[in-house]
């Protein structure tokens, strides 16, 4: 016969609901709050850039200036709502999982020369390393999905990043796993930080006031699209010293493909710090 919740039993639940609904109720509220202040910002500058455009008088120097200002701010809107839209494809289960054999070198490749380009663009005094141990070989994963985490980790280490480097890369982990990661030398995050950085709609600073604008998504769909990819999501930092933002996803390849058989073999008689100390990273990815 099963047993019957005793009354404080039944308390205690009931407070921990209570909690519980407390606490989504909040997060709601400042994920309106938040999106209400993120779409507003884009939208302000594309209205009063549209508004000024429509000077005839305005010199060849300044109509280019209000061109770049109304195409960057639909780029951060357009990229909002997608953020938006896929975490709510993730939350319902509707997004498809679409595996195909892909070169990661030619993914790295293709990353590496995007946010070069993104790094000039900023002005910023950063150098963008990548280091891989798959070159010319192909795994089994969704491209899509994987481009995406890695762009979303990018994009948070060059946001928060000033000066120093960021890397990014992969290293076989062992034989059923490859790992993937981001590196840079930004402020770091606190542990306690660190506790809540994966929720949706948290930044390190929730204020109106902060430097960084942003809806608090990327971490957190960065997180739900890793799992979906079968891996976890980790983080090592410390204040001052920077983020390590790292994952790893089932390592699938051809079992015909006897030379990447052969390489995995040699790669994991070594330790995997000594694999990062050749790939230009500091050893402290706590694996």
């Amino acid at each position: 016969m099963e047993k019957r919740p005793t009354y404080k039993e039944l308390q205690r639940q009931l407070a921990e609901a209570r909690a519980q609904l407390e606490n989504t109720e909040k997060l709601k509220d400042a994920f309106l709050a938040n999106m209400s202040h993120e779409i507003r910002t884009p939208m302000n500058a594309i209205v009063g850039a549209s508004e000024l455009l429509r000077d005839d008088s305005l010199s060849k120097e300044d109509r280019n200036e209000f061109t770049k200002i109304l195409s960057s701010s639909s780029k951060e809107l357009l990229d909002l709502f997608n953020r938006i839209l896929e975490l709510s494809q993730l939350e319902s289960g509707a997004l498809e999982y679409n595996e195909s054999e892909i070169e990661v070198h030619d993914l790295l490749v293709t990353l590496y020369s995007a946010y070069g380009q993104k790094i000039n663009m900023s002005g910023k005094n950063l150098v963008l390393n990548y280091t891989e141990d798959l070159r010319d070989n192909k795994i089994f994963t969704d491209q899509k999905k994987l481009t995406k985490v890695l762009s979303y980790l990018l994009d948070n280490a060059l946001k928060f990043t000033n000066s120093g480097e960021i890397d990014f890369g992969c290293a076989i982990q062992d034989r059923h796993n490859i790992l993937f990661y981001v590196k840079d030398t930004g402020p770091g995050i606190s542990d306690q930080q660190q506790a809540n950085i994966f929720k949706k709609f948290t930044q390190v600073d929730n204020s109106y006031t902060r430097e960084h604008s942003g809806a608090g998504l990327g971490l957190s769909i960065s997180k739900e699209l890793v799992e979906f990819l079968g891996g976890k999501l980790y983080i090592d930092s410390n204040l001052g010293d920077g983020s390590i933002f790292y994952f790893t996803i089932p390592f699938k390849f051809s079992e015909s493909n006897l030379v990447l058989k052969e390489k995995i073999e040699a790669i994991l008689k070594q330790n995997i710090n000594e694999i990062y100390s050749s790939s230009n990273t500091r050893k402290n990815i706590a694996i």
